[in-house]
């Protein structure tokens, strides 16, 4: 270990963290800390109530030495560390969501609340301060951010903790989603006058005293998101991805060599991933379907430089969607919808994209011009950030606090949205520009236009508490609820899909796996079991509106899709499976009712010719 008095700075990592709402009064896990899964948290994820438990995000300060090396993680066992965090919810106090507003022909968007006075609005505003803590195992009242309120109710956003090591542990709040006026029910998917939900966002600074020495300390961000349903899989475009195309490209140079195993199988298997959560997915790229990119002869052939499979990778390649494309290209991948939603699809970005720097990747690999790499026997991923050198560990939060959330499509989306790609966002990689105190945002006026957004000095050059989330929609469960996936049956009624990978479309359910795990059954009747799929929105009731309406007190209720292993794994089927658990509503609901959905017309205002929330 180097001494002590070669560290001239500190860092705090995640530099972006990321922590999710959950219904459990007591139980919580820590969130991702390496990009590949683990067994998930003790006794699931949700406590024996059946409530869903929440997602901590943990923090860890490193010591650097003058030439940017790592020199080790700073504790409480030696360093007098003091956290303070300040989350706010302002969402209410904002603009309504008209869409992305950095794309071409992008709308004006006029205050949420318009009927609330601007010297009024305050009350809009969950703001309870920051708060302090310091020392090893600490909690209580004390660190709790309840002292906020909406519209005079008071509102917990969360609270601090400390683990056994010192390190900062942050829960966020409950998933509470609110009116304080009688019968003002859900009206649409991304704002509803007078709601308030409880995520948040806000700075994360540190004071470190090392051996009587005040060191520096870079600072961090923390955001509070909705669930994350199916917590192992992984979209097609992260918001790692997302950051790394638009933002670290200031920063730091990008690989010169494109990696088959780093940069092109984990894009081809995140296809065959979402298998378990849309089944459409699942008939192209599942368990021994046409692009079943799990399938070991397969890859062998996509991983070969050998020129007799230069035209198989050519093929899978011109499958992509091309991110510069002035045209729509609906048939090609991802079959996902993009950040202009328009029904039907007409503009180019009413699909998503791979990033450029994905598309890149992927041409150079069609070309050849890339290391084979891959290794059928390659040792399993390490799954614990204790397995990872200390030189390697800063980055290793940085990026699997992003890698588990979504790069799109933006509209607005589950964790963060848009503003996320610009640059202008950051002091730094993956660090949040905070906006000085003393000088606060200027108000924008009744209506914000794209001018003024991307304007400098706008409101994507500086952040404070709050300043994350209030993009998106509130509450959260009305646009959870409202992301299905076919919204064109006689088009394909599976595909397009928004955000599988962290709100299902269809899933494998229990009963279902264990009929295909169970050996007493017909092989016939095993492979049909693992066939079906049933609609994750099941348990809701109702048209659209009120199936919004019914997620704001029963989210805890939905499915988490877990992995699960087959036993025996000798019948042709999947040896890993990613199964639906903990269901909390309506196990039993009829085959009929399996892959049903309610449409809802997803358009910016203006576009399209069916009502909001029409069926």
């Amino acid at each position: 270990m180097k001494p002590d008095d070669t560290i001239v700075r500190a860092a705090i990592h995640p530099a972006l963290g990321m922590a999710r709402v959950g219904n459990s009064p007591d139980g919580y896990f820590y969130g991702p800390e390496v990009s590949h899964g683990g067994a998930g948290p003790d006794g699931g994820y949700k406590d024996a109530a059946g409530a869903l438990k929440r997602q901590a995000a943990r923090f860890r300060i490193y010591g650097f030495d003058r030439h940017g090396n790592v020199v080790r993680e700073l504790t409480a066992e030696d360093t007098d560390i003091a956290w303070t965090v300040h989350v706010a919810n302002t969402k209410a106090a904002w603009y309504n969501f008209q869409g992305p507003m950095d794309i071409p022909g992008a709308l004006p968007s006029a205050r949420r609340n318009p009927d609330f006075p601007v010297e009024g609005r305050a009350g809009l505003r969950i703001d309870p301060g920051p708060r302090t803590i310091r020392g090893k195992g600490r909690s209580g009242p004390e660190h709790r951010f309840d002292s906020g309120a909406f519209l005079g109710k008071p509102v917990y956003l969360g609270e601090l903790r400390t683990d056994e090591a010192g390190r900062l542990v942050f829960l966020g709040g409950h998933g509470v989603s609110a009116t304080p006026f009688p019968h003002n029910t859900i009206t649409w998917y991304a704002e509803t006058r007078a709601w308030h939900d409880d995520t948040s966002d806000g700075p994360v600074s540190a004071e470190v005293n090392l051996n009587g020495r005040n060191i520096p300390v870079d600072p961090a961000w923390v955001v509070v998101a909705p669930p994350n349903y199916a917590p192992d899989i992984i979209a097609i475009r992260t918001l790692y991805d997302v950051l790394e195309d638009s933002c670290l490209s200031w920063w730091v140079d990008p690989p010169k060599q494109v990696s088959f195993v780093q940069h092109v199988l984990p894009i081809l298997h995140r296809f065959s991933e979402l298998q378990w959560l849309n089944f459409g997915f699942f008939l192209q790229f599942g368990w021994k379907a046409p692009f079943d990119f799990v399938r070991p002869e397969y890859l062998a052939k996509l991983a070969s430089k050998e020129a007799r499979y230069r035209e198989l990778r050519l093929q899978v390649f011109n499958l992509f969607r091309n991110p510069n494309a002035t045209t729509l290209q609906m048939t090609a991948w991802p079959q996902t919808y993009g950040d202009d939603v328009q029904m039907p699809p007409k503009a180019a970005l009413s699909m998503l994209s791979v990033t450029e720097t994905q598309f890149t990747r992927l041409q150079k690999w069609a070309a050849g011009d890339f290391e084979a790499d891959w290794d059928p026997d390659q040792p399993a991923p390490i799954r614990s950030i204790d397995g990872i050198p200390i030189e390697s560990q800063p980055a290793t939060l940085d990026h699997a606090a992003l890698h588990f959330c979504l790069g799109g499509p933006f509209h607005p989306g589950c964790e963060v949205t848009w503003p996320m790609r610009h640059y202008t966002m950051y002091c730094a990689p993956f660090r949040i520009r905070p906006r000085d105190p003393l000088q606060p945002e200027r108000d924008y006026g009744e209506v914000l236009t794209p001018e003024v957004v991307l304007g400098e000095n706008g409101p994507l050059y500086a952040s404070g508490p709050g300043d994350i989330t209030r993009w998106m929609a509130v509450p959260w469960q009305a646009d959870t609820a409202g992301c299905r996936s076919g919204y064109d049956p006689a088009y394909d009624p599976f595909l397009p899909t928004f955000w599988p990978a962290r709100v299902p479309n269809h899933v494998l359910t229990w009963k279902h796996y264990q009929d295909a795990a169970n050996p007493d059954l017909p092989l016939a009747e095993r492979w049909k079991a693992f066939a079906s799929r049933a609609s994750w929105f099941r348990g809701l009731d109702g048209g659209i509106l009120a199936q919004m309406q019914q997620m704001v007190s029963e989210f805890g209720k939905a499915g988490v899709v877990v992995r699960q292993e087959l036993e025996p794994s000798n019948t042709g089927l999947p040896p890993v499976m990613f199964v639906e658990t903990e269901v909390g509503y309506h196990q039993d609901q009829p085959p009929d009712k399996n892959l049903t959905t309610h449409r809802l017309v997803r358009v910016r205002p203006g576009k399209g010719s069916q009502s909001p929330g029409a069926e």
